[in-house]
């Protein structure tokens, strides 16, 4: 029987960088949107930041597609952060990998804007409702008028229907995408073995606290971001945000 996943660990790191492919719904799809909603021409100087950056594959889209941006990329796994330093090497300076503990009162004051852009993928619903709801205040007074917070999460269910659809969905998505990926289901026997869905009840880890999307999308508009609305959607991961 597959045991609920407990708080992440550097174990978790290395099983999400070589399932994150197939436990993700549409993660190329994912990544593709969120920088087009970036607000800034493709030869404009600015400064973001990539909250739980992972091994920096969108940092370094970020770095690519607006050549002259400088990109601060934090993440709280050693791992993480040593291949996203030899992900961004190449940039130079306009690429700074630092620590972070999502946990630990005050690590936003350290974030030096203002920022154009923050964004955040798969790494908020590790907060609580009001954690998130202050989160996204103390981020909106990081960015810039005309920037935006961009953020791509797993997000809670409304409904026991909804949930099950989530489910079900997202387990026939990762069936899909390790056949086409390897060629085998093999990932996909991995996915669910590790306990990948979070949306099988009985796997619920400790940790895991995702938040209502609709609940999200008000906290966004207290935290003055007025262009607030969800983007993309499937599988139980969307990605939202707000402009300002």
């Amino acid at each position: 029987m597959t045991e609920p996943k407990p708080g992440w660990s550097e174990a978790d790191s290395r099983s999400f960088v070589d399932i994150g492919d197939v436990a993700v719904p549409s993660r190329a799809e994912q990544l593709s949107m969120l920088l087009s909603l970036i607000p800034a021409d493709a030869d404009e100087e600015f400064l973001t930041a990539d909250i739980c950056c992972g091994e920096g594959i969108f940092a370094e889209r970020i770095l690519t597609r607006f050549p002259r941006s400088r990109l601060l990329a934090l993440d709280g796994s050693p791992m993480m952060r040593e291949r996203a330093s030899k992900r961004l090497a190449p940039f130079g300076d306009r690429a700074e990998v630092r620590s972070l503990d999502l946990d630990r009162p005050g690590w936003v004051d350290e974030l030096r804007g203002p920022f154009r852009c923050i964004t955040s993928s798969l790494a908020l619903h590790h907060l609580s409702g009001e954690s998130k709801r202050a989160l996204f205040c103390e981020l909106s007074a990081r960015i810039e008028p005309g920037g935006a917070l961009l953020v791509a999460d797993i997000v809670e269910p409304a409904t026991e229907t909804v949930r099950i659809a989530y489910r079900d969905l997202l387990n026939a998505v990762a069936k899909e995408q390790s056949l086409a990926l390897t060629g085998t289901l093999g990932a996909f026997e991995t996915f669910q073995k590790e306990g990948w869905n979070g949306f099988v009840q009985s796997l619920q880890p400790p940790g895991e606290m995702p938040s209502r999307l609709f609940d999200q999308l008000k906290w966004l508009e207290e935290a003055g971001f007025s262009a607030v609305d969800c983007f993309w959607l499937r599988a139980g991961t969307a990605i939202y945000g707000g402009f300002k």
